[in-house]
């Protein structure tokens, strides 16, 4: 009687652990398609962080463009002008206020830059991320405890129309992103980085 108990738990137990990897799967499958019905965009941005309390501590605004595969621009405007550029093989950011770019591989920061799943359906880069679906918001979260990421969430329409993304870090503070005035016309030069003459350099590639 109890061997019986014990291994119809045992069945009921895989049976809802097949399932949840299944939904995960499916969710994940979704949101490529979705990601990938649109190949190239532009669009105005607004952002807002928060605290782990909740309270608004900044404010900005910016341009976010995207060609896929593995190219995006992420320009803030506001309240302090800096640019993150992904050439396709280097993640670049310039901070011109202190004239510094720092330089990395772009696969050697999937964990703790989430947009580059923007931009590609590389399962090296998925299957690094957990994804659940519930109708157009999608959350995954980073497998590795070393991510300085908690979430990123997507919510992107049927039709592949992004309306917005957000992360979580593992300190609790917030940015959300929300998109307006998207257009799909995208100069592929934006996405080339030159150093400006003077910057200083911060080169994690080299560094092991």
């Amino acid at each position: 009687m109890n061997n019986s108990f014990i291994k119809i738990f045992s069945v009921l137990k895989l049976a809802l652990f097949t399932g949840v990897v299944f939904a995960n799967t499916q969710a994940e499958t979704e949101l490529q398609k979705r990601l990938s019905l649109v190949s190239q965009y532009k669009a105005d941005f607004s952002q807002i962080v928060r605290s782990v309390k909740g309270n608004i501590i900044q404010e900005g605004e910016g341009t976010f463009q995207v060609k896929r595969p593995n190219l995006f621009k992420m320009d803030v405007k506001t309240p302090q002008e800096n640019e993150i550029i992904s050439d396709g093989k280097n993640l670049w950011f310039y901070d011109p206020f202190v004239s510094q770019v720092t330089v990395n591989w772009l696969e050697n920061v999937v964990t703790d830059t989430p947009f580059v799943l923007l931009t590609n359906n590389e399962p090296k880069n998925w299957k690094q991320y957990d994804v659940t679906q519930e109708m157009d918001n999608f959350v995954l979260k980073p497998l590795s405890k070393h991510s300085g990421i908690e979430q990123f969430d997507i919510r992107i329409t049927k039709n592949g129309v992004l309306k917005g993304f957000s992360t979580i870090e593992k300190t609790g503070q917030s940015n959300l992103y929300l998109l307006k005035n998207i257009s799909n016309q995208v100069d592929k030069d934006v996405f080339k980085f030159t150093v400006p003459e003077g910057a200083e350099i911060d080169d994690q590639r080299i560094k092991k």
